[in-house]
């Protein structure tokens, strides 16, 4: 027999009523501030992580372009989960998004200001286009969900 597997989603869907509505509010400003932390910082003298190479390094662009998909896909799950736990789900969803769309537009005005980072409109694409496709995956579920 095979195994299936389940993505995180599911996995965080099936944790999300054993967590308190605290715990899931505490969990999502904890993570917008490390989140935040990781955009914001110097890229030569991180505070957390490997600083970047001085040269063009395409690797090292994916693996950015990666975490950026990573970052505000757990984002738009944190804090739909803290807010959804007062029962609009909808709403819920929608303020997750701008949640998300905002903090990625003010993480690169921000970048900007630091003597080695600069503004990207790549990157603000990807997170917010990342966090369309998850709400648009949560969204879809749940529907899914009703029919069923």
């Amino acid at each position: 027999m095979i195994a299936k597997t389940r993505p995180l989603y599911h996995t965080f869907v099936d944790l999300k009523p054993s967590l308190s509505r605290g715990a899931r509010i505490v969990l999502a400003l904890g993570y917008t501030a490390l989140l935040t932390l990781l955009l914001v910082q110097s890229s030569a003298r991180p505070l957390l992580g490997p600083s970047a190479p001085q040269e063009f390094n395409l690797v090292w662009e994916i693996l950015l372009t990666l975490a950026h998909f990573l970052g505000f896909a757990l984002l738009v799950l944190f804090v739909w989960g803290a807010l959804a736990a007062g029962g609009a789900q909808r709403w819920a969803l929608i303020a997750a998004v701008l949640f998300a769309c905002t903090l990625g537009l003010s993480t690169e005005l921000l970048q900007s200001l630091v003597p080695d980072r600069s503004a990207s409109l790549f990157d603000l694409a990807v997170n917010w286009g990342v966090s369309l496709l998850v709400a648009r995956h949560i969204h879809l579920r749940g529907q899914r969900a009703v029919l069923e």
